[in-house]
């Protein structure tokens, strides 16, 4: 059992000590330095995959990323257009209702209007 203990005394020790060393080395300016340059170097590489990627699409005649991009905004925008015009639509048909209906009543009040005048005309002429 005291073993397992030391093990794990020397064990922590070794682990401290070499995190010690490491923080010493990512510390320095020359490993920032290194770690800027590989950085800068692999954003490099992917400038340049993305560009062969971008020529190799372009020959086989498929859409690059931009591509797709352009044709969902502007779906989007047709989709907001299409709302638009389906709100327009809904208000027109409402609009072409309400006058119907109220066509409707004008009608039946004229045909009122007229039925009482026809029967003015019958009194009027029984009455002479």
């Amino acid at each position: 059992m005291q073993s397992s203990v030391l093990d794990t005394k020397l064990y922590k020790k070794i682990e401290d000590d070499f995190n010690r060393q490491l923080l010493t080395q990512a510390n320095s300016l020359s490993f920032i330095r290194m770690v800027g340059a590989a950085i800068e170097e692999h954003l490099n590489q992917l400038v340049a995959l993305k560009e062969l990627s971008e020529q190799w699409l372009n020959l086989m005649d498929l859409p690059t990323r931009d591509d797709i991009a352009d044709i969902a905004e502007k779906v989007i925008k047709n989709e907001d257009r299409l709302d638009n015009l389906d709100d327009m639509l809904y208000q027109t048909l409402e609009e072409i209702k309400n006058n119907r209906n109220q066509m409707a009543r004008v009608a039946w009040k004229l045909a009122e209007i007229s039925a009482e005048f026809d029967t003015y005309k019958v009194i009027e002429m029984v009455g002479k």
